[in-house]
């Protein structure tokens, strides 16, 4: 009994760095598994992946304010410590577009959605008119004592008239491709070989480190308990 918590206890430490990473797994194997498919070939409903240029009215992105087509702004705080990093502390984003890929449109919800782009803007020393924007948006930029938080801001663009792959699950009564319950809506200006690589960077880098740490620790305790 007591080697099976052992050893559950070490498989543990070997996958619990990935288990974060869980939603962009499965988009990675949703992306591999799942074929483009034309607009007017979609079925009811379901799992799909579409690639066209999108349409809409050109807007100014909140923070740059530049001409584009729809915007994403994201807030990150970071969070030291184990288990830390840079987490999400305010999203938002300009409304819906069309997809067209000549054979067809679809509506596009985009919200939360992951996007995987070849290009976006992270502002990582917030000067006063970032900070003005922010406090006006509730977001304290002040901490314990005073001190200032450790933000970042992320924003990220769709240009008018851009090639996108949108991956998410189509509604034919709605006419429209959505988030799943876990797995948000993926939009990326990519081809489908880079998304899957930048998907499995995203999901690896940040995890080497940890991973061959707890590999390494197993390893040892193997050839301790072998002697």
């Amino acid at each position: 009994m007591n080697n099976w918590i052992f050893w559950l206890f070490i498989l543990g430490a070997i996958l619990s760095p990935f288990i974060s990473a869980a939603p962009a797994i499965r988009n990675l194997i949703l992306g591999w598994r799942i074929p483009t498919t034309w607009i007017s070939a979609l079925p009811n409903q379901g799992w799909v992946e579409v690639v066209g240029k999108v349409r809409g009215e050109t807007i100014k992105s909140l923070v740059n304010k530049l001409d584009c087509l729809f915007w994403q702004f994201e807030v990150q705080e970071y969070h030291g410590g184990r288990g830390g990093g840079w987490r999400s502390v305010h999203m938002d984003s300009s409304g819906p577009f069309e997809l067209d890929d000549m054979t067809g449109r679809l509506n596009i919800q985009a919200g939360k959605s992951d996007f995987v782009l070849n290009d976006e803007s992270v502002i990582t020393k917030l000067g006063d008119p970032e900070r003005t924007l922010l406090e006006g948006l509730g977001i304290k930029t002040k901490g314990l004592f005073g001190f200032d938080k450790k933000l970042r801001i992320c924003e990220r663009l769709i240009i008018q008239g851009e090639e996108i792959l949108v991956l998410g699950k189509f509604q034919k009564s709605e006419g429209l491709i959505s988030g799943g319950s876990v797995t948000p809506l993926v939009i990326s200006n990519l081809s489908k070989g880079e998304m899957l690589k930048t998907y499995f960077w995203r999901i690896a880098r940040p995890r080497i480190l940890p991973f061959l740490f707890s590999f390494a620790f197993l390893i040892f305790i193997i050839y301790t308990m072998g002697r």
